[in-house]
């Protein structure tokens, strides 16, 4: 039954979803065929730089609206499944709210996974064009004592980072959503309000943590530190993935019992 659940998800979330996707990609390529594999980095420097920083700025604008859409995508399923007026038939399956929840964590982390690895496609297919692998290769020697390793690893090592840690991010919003329940009068509004608070204190208590073990945020830090890029954003990956197994955990627990034992559609 959770492999059917599963999949109903996946079907009624898909159709928008690959279309949004497909067209991201479809800019990503025509911008590589206009614009990324015209540029001339042997000609002044100037006009370069200034053309790639408001490319690289719509680009960034894009990614973050792909990213925000796939997110609240993920939340509007979930609420509209488990709390709207289709809520009440998802509640009369012979499915406990445990299986409710992992097939809904199963399919957001499916969806929230599929967008960053369609993300970083794109930017694979901007940066893969002869001329900027050849402009890179001037620089390559420089950027891997910088960062302390290769940048076609660090990148993945970040890639990864990104991919799993989506599970954190589709848990977070499912235990605002339910948090929002406890408040019939005004649940979407509390939710987002629970969102806001949540990510607000999780972001200030992390940055607190950073200080007590002396990972100041900030290129300065890690210079003065003697420190690689590498060797900096290990230590920051370390502290960081262990407050989100732990936070992780916690929003789980308590979004499963929200599910088992305090649900109320009226």
């Amino acid at each position: 039954m959770l492999g059917k659940l599963i999949k109903y998800d996946l079907k009624v979330s898909s159709k928008l979803f690959i279309l949004l996707h497909a067209a991201y990609l479809f800019v990503c390529i025509i911008s590589r065929i206009l614009y990324m594999n015209k540029l001339d980095f042997k000609g002044p420097e100037e006009p370069v730089i200034i053309s790639l920083a408001l490319f690289i700025s719509v680009l960034s604008i894009l990614m973050t609206a792909l990213m925000i859409f796939t997110e609240l995508h993920i939340a509007f399923r979930f609420y509209r499944s488990m709390f709207s007026r289709e809520g009440y038939l998802s509640w009369t399956l012979p499915v406990s709210g445990t299986q409710h929840l992992w097939a809904k964590i199963i399919s957001g982390y499916i969806l929230a996974a599929a967008d960053i690895i369609l993300i970083a496609v794109g930017i694979l297919i901007l940066i893969t064009g002869r001329n900027i692998t050849s402009a890179y290769s001037l620089i390559a020697d420089e950027m891997t004592n910088e960062l302390g390793m290769p940048l076609e690893r660090f990148a993945l090592l970040l890639f990864t980072f990104c991919v799993v840690s989506c599970i954190s991010t589709v848990i977070m919003i499912y235990f605002c959503i339910v948090i929002g329940q406890l408040f019939p009068g005004h649940r979407v509004l509390c939710a987002i309000a629970a969102y806001f608070i949540l990510s607000t204190a999780l972001q200030v208590f992390t940055l607190l943590i950073m200080l007590a073990f002396g990972i100041f945020p900030g290129h300065n830090f890690f210079m003065a530190k003697g420190q690689t890029m590498t060797e900096y954003m290990t230590n920051i990956f370390y502290v960081s993935a262990v407050l989100t197994i732990i936070i992780t955990i916690v929003q789980y627990v308590i979004t499963h019992y929200i599910m088992n034992k305090k649900i109320n559609l009226l």
